[in-house]
């Protein structure tokens, strides 16, 4: 018993490191923009659009990832995703030119794309639904640390080296040396498949209705993630705080390092306190409070910049643990990864889009306005979420 249980902690821990990697790639174009912008002689329009050719393979390729976990494991295709994303550090720096950084960039996208439903349904098939909310909390925490880390990883390297080049082959070495790990599982262990499991279970079906509003939600939220993230070592590049004035691309790394690492304490939070029965009226509260911090930062003065983001990350990563263990609520174990594909497809699929629109924005202050109506929309789709829970109480295996 106590070996099964080391082995699943080892399990757990790996796949939170591996949440933490695909947050550290997804981060990692806001950290350098400005760097790439500078060698290429373009402007935030370009590497804006940069970062959407990023983010939309990263959302879409979540579909086809889900199918093909549920085919072939959820360990092999993790393994998969690291080494192939620490190969496309090294095309980024290595092929010349703008256009092919678009295509490394790309498909770095669709590498990163294989985590979330691998990774979210291996954890929900390996705990139990009583355990699985303080699972993904940790989980979040995690990537909370990936979001809030590779700032400081940039500001670092670029301190040092005074180049986004060496930033990513720092990133590639991470990737490739993770990914070796999951190699090891994988050939450690059997791996469990579910595309086959229960489908004949009575209880093993789904509430596609309630699972149509969280697509809903996660397209909304998705867009206001993503307009915040893109630019933001830029929005924080004048930012003030408790006296202290930073400038430039280095400063604004810091800065939204030390706020976005805040979300790790809303992940536990959110972590801690979910249970099965009060999911929807959780995740519908999260999402309406973020909407006071994203018209902050439509207006704030360049010393409460930083306090706006800050609220608003410990706020909005609080409903990660939420939103996925409602997946698991509303999904049939023998289809669990590719929901999880659809709901990611869909929320950063869609939500790629901001950073492009946010990018042909030159006042980046005035597009907070517009995500903010984002999350205004998400917590009415969270209402209508909450509603249908009390006349439509799902049942099965994950909610009882």
């Amino acid at each position: 018993m106590k070996s099964a249980g080391t082995t699943l902690a080892i399990l757990i821990l790996a796949v939170c490191a591996a949440h933490a990697m695909v947050h550290v790639l997804e981060g990692s174009l806001p950290c350098v923009e400005q760097s790439i912008a500078t060698q290429f002689h373009v402007g935030s329009a370009t590497t804006g659009w940069l970062q959407t050719v990023w983010r939309f393979p990263w959302g879409v390729g979540a579909l086809l990832a889900g199918w093909l976990v549920d085919r072939y494991g959820a360990k092999r295709m993790l393994a998969l995703y690291l080494l192939g994303g620490g190969v496309t550090c090294f095309t980024s720096i290595l092929l010349p030119g703008l256009p092919l950084l678009f295509a490394s960039m790309f498909m770095m996208g669709v590498m990163a794309s294989i985590y979330h439903p691998a990774g979210l349904a291996l954890l929900s098939h390996e705990t139990t639904p009583d355990t699985l909310p303080k699972t993904l909390g940790w989980h979040g925490v995690f990537g909370s640390l990936g979001i809030g880390g590779v700032p400081l990883i940039a500001a670092g390297v670029l301190s040092l080296t005074h180049s986004w080049h060496a930033f990513y082959a720092v990133l590639g070495v991470m990737s490739i040396a993770l990914g070796m790990v999951f190699v090891y599982l994988t050939l450690q262990s059997p791996e469990r498949v579910f595309s086959k499991v229960d489908q004949a279970a009575p209880d093993d079906r789904g509430n596609w209705g309630s699972f149509g509003v969280l697509l809903v939600m996660s397209s909304l939220i998705g867009l206001s993630y993503h307009g915040v993230m893109s630019f933001l070592p830029r929005y924080l590049s004048d930012a003030k705080v408790l006296g202290f004035h930073t400038e430039g691309e280095i400063g604004g790394n810091i800065l939204a390092a030390s706020s976005l690492l805040l979300g790790c304490i809303g992940q536990y939070m959110a972590g801690q306190m979910a249970r099965p029965k009060r999911l929807e009226f959780q995740l519908m509260l999260i999402c309406a409070g973020t909407i006071p911090f994203l018209v902050g930062m439509s207006f704030a003065p360049p010393q409460w910049k930083w306090y706006c983001v800050a609220a608003w990350g410990m706020i909005f990563f609080m409903h990660q643990p939420v939103f996925n263990s409602l997946i698991a609520k509303y999904t049939p174990r023998s289809r669990r990864s590719l929901c999880y594909g659809v709901s990611f497809a869909v929320g950063n699929g869609i939500g790629a889009i901001a950073a492009g629109l946010v990018g042909e924005n030159t006042h980046l202050q005035s597009a907070y306005l517009g995500l903010a109506g984002c999350a205004s929309l998400a917590a009415l789709s969270g209402l209508i979420l909450w509603i249908r829970a009390t006349r439509y109480p799902s049942i099965g295996p994950e909610n009882s």
